[in-house]
């Protein structure tokens, strides 16, 4: 089977993204990650999710507002400036409807961002539910 480019992009991506927001930064970490690739990073797991949510009938996550706000939560954790992403609602919001469009079969997005995006989506349902 032959994946489109979306998809086997997204899901280096959302690996960076989502085990690089995961962990706490470290005092030996010298080289900060550059502003673009960090919206980039948030922007795949906020995208992401959402298909989770939208297209894959995940409905035990919580809204986007909250999706949003963990993101962010996850952003100050690793010592990035969340009020420097302008950007990043625009382009969540294009990844997001490059997604719907991808011609990758639906099981196969679901089953991955689910694997991918487990880390990030325990944080949300934890943070919905408190």
């Amino acid at each position: 089977m032959r994946l489109s480019l979306i998809v086997r992009v997204v899901p280096m991506l959302f690996l960076v993204g989502v085990a690089g927001c995961q962990q706490p930064r470290s005092a030996s970490q010298n080289k900060p990650v550059p502003l673009n690739d960090q919206v980039e990073q948030l922007a795949s797991v906020v995208a992401g999710t959402k298909y989770l949510k939208y297209k894959c009938n995940r409905s035990d996550l919580p809204g986007d507002a909250v999706i949003n706000k963990v993101a962010n939560k996850v952003a100050k954790q690793r010592g990035w400036n969340p009020s420097d992403y302008a950007s990043l609602p625009q382009r969540s919001e294009a990844l997001y409807q490059s997604l719907t469009r991808d011609s990758t079969p639906e099981q196969t997005k679901c089953s991955s961002f689910n694997s991918l995006l487990a880390p990030f989506t325990d944080e949300l349902r934890a943070e919905g539910h408190s």
